[in-house]
């Protein structure tokens, strides 16, 4: 079955087929929940003068108001209830494309203050979140993630973060926003604790910052697998690490050039990394704002002429290996 899978998402890329594409199995595994559904049907939905991959994010904080806006309740002054239907919707409409794209895993990336939404009842929240995930039952594997903002305070983030690691419902760990706040060694002892308890750890690293940033990251906080880390292209030493200790990066190349990391496909250090032994995965990030599903990336990634079907082959099939 693997080898028709393989032979069928080959043939795909090489004759642009997209619909063969989209019956591949593939994993989205660096996915933000609240904003992986489909960018169309969310600009239509809120009618908003914006076209697909027609806007750029040349500050980081642009990028973070636009997010705002997304997750802002169109009520002022919404209440819990209305916050959380809110959000379960964006969750709802994550999944949703997923499923109509092909990918069968997908971990999404849930942040921890959803807990507030349901008034810091870490059993209805799980409810809520078990119930939406059985709507996916047989169409897709769901492993949550559960997110920190880095720049938060440290009390505000322990308030919601250690009850959901000890809910048993979340498979990982990350820690996401301006990594150039919130340094790895601040979150130390969070790692501890959840990789006590069994969960995978991550961390976004190296998507804005250098690529000793990133072996850092790995290195503090004992990490399994990083969420970008293309910064580490640019030194030998640190891939060396990577490859070494089998870390993978969960790249997102729309999201890398349209946050202005990254000028073009053409240029995306994924090649690098790949020649230098790193094992990579390909993934979405935020579709509702880039506007690219799964598919979409390797599409992107082959019209470069720089990968062979086979090759990317590869980086889909790591998406399915821990």
């Amino acid at each position: 079955m693997k080898n028709t899978e393989s032979g069928n998402f080959v043939r795909a890329l090489e004759t642009g087929d997209r619909e063969l594409l989209r019956r591949v199995p593939r994993a989205d595994v660096h996915n933000h929940a609240g904003l992986g559904g489909d960018f169309n049907t969310w600009v239509a939905q809120e009618g908003l003068d914006i076209k697909d991959n027609s806007h750029h994010f040349p500050d980081f904080t642009d990028f973070q108001k636009f997010v705002d806006k997304i997750y802002s309740y169109p009520n002022e002054n919404p209440t819990s209830k209305q916050n959380r239907e809110r959000i379960l919707s964006l969750y709802r409409a994550t999944y949703d494309l997923a499923v109509s794209d092909g990918v069968t895993l997908i971990e999404p990336g849930i942040d921890a203050l959803i807990l507030d939404f349901f008034d810091g009842s870490v059993e209805d929240m799980i409810a809520e979140l078990t119930l939406l995930d059985s709507e996916y039952k047989g169409r897709l594997e769901i492993r949550p993630d559960v997110g920190m903002i880095r720049v938060f305070p440290m009390d505000e983030i322990e308030r919601t973060i250690y009850p959901c690691i000890e809910s048993g419902y979340f498979a990982a760990l990350d820690v996401f926003a301006d990594e150039r706040h919130g340094p790895p060694e601040e979150f130390r002892q969070i790692y501890r604790d959840a990789k006590k308890a069994g969960m995978k750890l991550k961390a976004h690293a190296g998507e804005l910052l250098d690529a000793d940033f990133v072996r850092r990251s790995v290195e503090v906080l004992e990490l399994d697998e990083v969420q970008h880390g293309i910064a580490a292209a640019k030194s030998p030493e640190v891939m060396r690490f990577l490859a070494d200790n089998g870390i993978r990066l969960n790249i997102c190349p729309s999201s890398n050039i349209q946050l202005c990391q990254v000028e073009s496909f053409k240029t995306h250090p994924i090649r690098i990394l790949m020649d230098n032994g790193v094992k990579v995965t390909v993934n979405t990030d935020d579709a509702i704002i880039f506007g690219q599903k799964s598919s979409d990336e390797f599409f992107n990634l082959f019209e470069t002429g720089l990968y062979t079907a086979v090759e990317l082959d590869m980086v889909r099939l790591n998406g399915f290996k821990d």
